[in-house]
């Protein structure tokens, strides 16, 4: 009879570890903390949590500071849940500290059974500072009078935690640089407003934190409306066999005349334009440059900065583009001079600018020599104005001989006329820089 009874105790014994096995697991959850720094701000930050096993059962987030604790995050699982991506924004009423050192827990548990019915819990514990203050910007230069599709540069001064700054004119942002004062919270931030951005739109002077923070203040601004012209261009079969042609690409061979053209004239232009762009943006954080820019020597201006050109092939209009710098007409082959100081960051093909150059002047600041038939600089070449280059052609996608010039600020074209305008440099800029250099008294990096 005890035979029988121990048999039925051990089949019990087995049915039961049959039964509770599944939820047995060995490992615990997973925790990652989605902060990039050793801040808390009233940006939200994401939690991420997983467990591959019985899954999740609980997640709670709490804060801890010298106001008390607060709970962020609490919630219970049903069974299968095997991860959650949890977002957290910290809401300063209900935390009741707004600064100092804090100590954030997160803490998951399983439905695992192994621990007398009592899952697996993991705990993350992370020392960080809480900081719910927006950053401080004081506008230093407060006239703006702009063109349309021209440059301007504002001179503020943030609060020591900022760690990005800038100017935003509707989705463009340029990034101010430490104006190398004696104040280092002092930045110059050369900003257009842009050819392509209807007048009436808000500039914003922004900034952000160490913990995430934002801050925005408008600038007040006079704009001057520019008409820029309308013009048509007529493509010939001869101009796309010759000219657009070698730039379609290898695979080119089945396309029509027009799809030729499109590819190049469009899809080409946008590559092209984009790498100007990420180029433009990488810009040393020093002024250069001295004075009005150069124009070349000897030179006409035969296209005009924003002309807004309808392309048309066999009596279709077919494209429509924007033309972002001047065409300067010259003898053939003639040597281009450096419109200033700077150091060359490009020199190679370009699509349809061909042969180009193109040269940072510092804070954002550069300019671009296009369809060259020789280039005789290198990536890296510091330049004064007026030296050489290379000179003239008709590469990429020109008619004739010619210099295509054109000048960015932080990779967006913007009005080359003004550059040369020695009025307008003392007026827009330099008259700023020098008001600075008197208010926070040290020399800044350009001594003009």
């Amino acid at each position: 009879m005890r035979k029988y009874i121990y048999i039925i105790v051990l089949i019990l014994i087995m049915l039961g570890l049959f039964y509770i096995y599944p939820a047995i697991e060995w490992s615990s959850p997973e925790i990652d903390l989605g902060l990039n720094s050793e801040y808390l701000g009233v940006e939200p930050f994401d939690i991420e949590v997983r467990d591959q096993g019985t899954g999740l059962k609980n997640v709670s987030v709490v804060l801890k500071s010298e106001a008390g604790e607060s709970v962020l995050f609490s919630k219970n699982y049903p069974p299968g849940v095997k991860g959650d991506n949890i977002e957290i924004t910290l809401d300063p009423k209900k935390i009741g500290s707004q600064g100092g050192r804090v100590e954030l827990v997160v803490t998951a548990e399983d439905h695992s059974n192994i621990k007398i019915f009592s899952g697996n819990k993991s705990t993350l514990t992370k020392q960080l500072t809480l900081d719910l203050k927006p950053p401080e910007i004081e506008l230093v230069s407060t006239e703006q009078y702009i063109n349309h599709g021209g440059s301007g540069l504002v001179v503020y001064r943030t609060s020591p935690d900022v760690t990005q700054s800038g100017v935003i004119v509707e989705d463009y942002y340029f990034p101010g640089y430490r104006a190398g004062l004696g104040d280092e919270n002092v930045f110059y931030a050369f900003f257009a407003y842009p050819y392509d951005v209807e007048p009436g739109q808000n500039i914003f002077v922004a900034a952000v934190d160490e913990a995430g923070n934002k801050k925005q203040i408008g600038l007040a601004y006079n704009l001057r409306n520019i008409k820029y012209r309308e013009s048509n261009i007529n493509i010939s079969d001869n101009f796309i066999q010759n000219v657009v042609g070698p730039l379609s690409g290898e695979n080119s061979g089945e396309l029509s005349q027009k799809e030729k053209f499109l590819k190049v004239n469009s899809e080409l232009r946008k590559i092209n334009d984009t790498t100007i762009k990420e180029v433009g943006s990488d810009s040393k954080g020093e002024l250069m440059w001295e004075g009005p820019f150069a124009q070349l020597s000897n030179s006409k201006v035969e296209a005009n900065f924003a002309d807004h050109r309808t392309y048309i092939y066999n009596d279709e209009p077919i494209d429509k583009q924007y033309h972002l710098g001047y065409d300067l007409a010259v003898t053939k082959h003639y040597p281009i001079e450096a419109a200033n100081n700077g150091i060359v960051v490009y020199a190679g093909d370009l699509g349809i600018y061909g042969n180009t150059v193109i040269i940072d002047h510092g804070m954002g600041v550069s300019t671009l020599y296009g369809h060259m038939s020789r280039i005789d600089v290198n990536v890296g070449d510091k330049l004064r104005k007026n030296d050489i280059i290379g000179k003239t052609g008709e590469t990429g996608l020109a008619a004739g001989d010619h210099l295509h010039y054109g000048v960015y600020v932080n990779g967006v074209a913007v009005r080359p006329i003004e550059w040369w305008d020695n009025k307008w440099i003392k007026d827009n800029v330099l008259l700023k820089i020098e008001e600075a250099r008197d208010e926070f008294g040290k020399e800044s990096a350009q001594d003009q």
